[in-house]
C-alpha cells in the first residue's frame, strides 16, 4: 500500500511540542491583545520569520518591508494573526525538504488563501462570522505541508503509479487513505483541539453536497470552496488542483464573490 490512514495518524502523533513563545502568543491573541502577542512572537525566531514572509508577500502589497513584529501583527489584524500562528503550528509537520510540490511557493499560496478567503467570507456574511471560522480557514492551506510529507515519503512509488495510471495526487490520497485533503485537515484540526464548529466547517468545504440547512454556514463553506478552487486554478498553484473537484453549485451560493471575480478578470 502506498500510504494509509494509519500512516496519517502516526505522522500526526509525532507533532513536536508547541514552543512556549507560541503558546503565549496564542494566549494573548485569544485575549485580543495584539501588542503582547507580538512581543511573545518576537522571541520565537522561526515564528517571526514566517509572519514576516507572509506580511511582506506580494498579496499584502506593502511598498516598504515591515520588520517590527508589532507592526506586522497590526497589519494582519487579530483574526489573521491567529490564523497564521495556527498554520505555523501545523507547519511543524512541514517537510524539511519539499519533495512533491517543489514548484509552489507555499508562503504565497498561504498568504493568498488567508487574505482572499477573509475578504470572501466577510463579503458574503459579516466580520463576526469570519472571526468565528478563521481557524478553519488557516488549517486548509497548512495541510498541504502534511500532504507533501506523506506523499513525498513514497515519491518513487508515487511516480510509478502516476506514470501507469490516470491517477492524480488528489485521487491517490483519497484511494489509499480514504481521506480527501479537507478530511485530512479536519483530522489535524481535532489534533489541535479546534472547536467542533471549525472542524465541521473544514469537513464541509469539499462541497460534495452543498445542501446545508444553515444559510450562514452554507455561504462560508461555498466561499472557502470557491477561493481554494480559484487559487489552485492559477498556473503557479496548479499542482494542487487535483485536491478539489469544483462544485458549480457554489456559484449560486457565494454570488457576491463570484461576481467580484468575474469583474476582476
Amino acid at each position: 500500500m502506498l500510504i494509509s490512514k494509519s500512516d496519517i495518524i502516526k505522522k500526526i502523533s509525532t507533532i513536536p511540542p508547541i514552543p512556549q513563545a507560541v503558546k503565549d502568543t496564542i494566549k494573548y491573541l485569544k485575549a485580543g491583545d495584539l501588542q503582547k502577542a507580538a512581543d511573545a512572537a518576537d522571541s520565537d525566531i522561526v515564528l517571526k520569520q514566517k509572519i514576516s514572509h507572509i506580511v511582506n508577500s506580494a498579496y499584502f502589497g506593502f511598498t516598504k518591508k515591515l520588520t517590527d513584529t508589532r507592526q506586522m501583527f497590526s497589519a494582519m489584524g487579530l483574526e489573521m494573526a491567529k490564523g497564521v500562528v495556527l498554520s505555523y503550528m501545523v507547519g511543524l509537520l512541514a517537510p524539511k525538504e519539499w519533495k512533491i510540490f517543489t514548484n509552489i511557493d507555499f508562503s504565497d499560496f498561504q498568504s493568498a488563501y488567508l487574505s482572499n478567503t477573509k475578504e470572501a467570507i466577510i463579503l458574503e456574511t459579516d466580520e463576526n462570522t469570519y472571526k468565528k471560522y478563521s481557524d478553519s480557514v488557516a488549517l486548509i492551506p497548512a495541510t498541504i505541508c502534511l500532504t507533501d510529507e506523506l506523499l513525498g515519503s513514497k515519491k518513487k512509488d508515487l511516480e510509478l503509479l502516476m506514470q501507469s495510471s490516470a491517477l492524480d495526487y488528489g485521487k491517490i490520497l483519497k484511494r489509499f487513505t480514504g481521506m480527501s485533503l479537507f478530511e485530512l485537515a479536519a483530522l489535524v484540526a481535532k489534533k489541535w483541539e479546534l472547536d467542533a464548529d471549525n472542524v465541521n466547517i473544514i469537513k464541509l468545504v469539499e462541497c460534495t453536497n452543498c445542501n446545508i440547512d444553515d444559510e450562514t454556514i452554507k455561504k462560508v463553506v461555498a466561499s472557502m470552496h470557491l477561493e481554494f478552487f480559484y487559487l489552485v486554478s492559477k498556473p503557479q498553484f496548479f499542482e494542487l488542483n487535483s485536491f478539489i473537484e469544483f462544485n458549480p453549485e457554489v456559484i449560486q451560493i457565494a454570488t457576491k464573490n463570484y461576481e467580484r471575480k468575474i469583474n476582476e478578470e
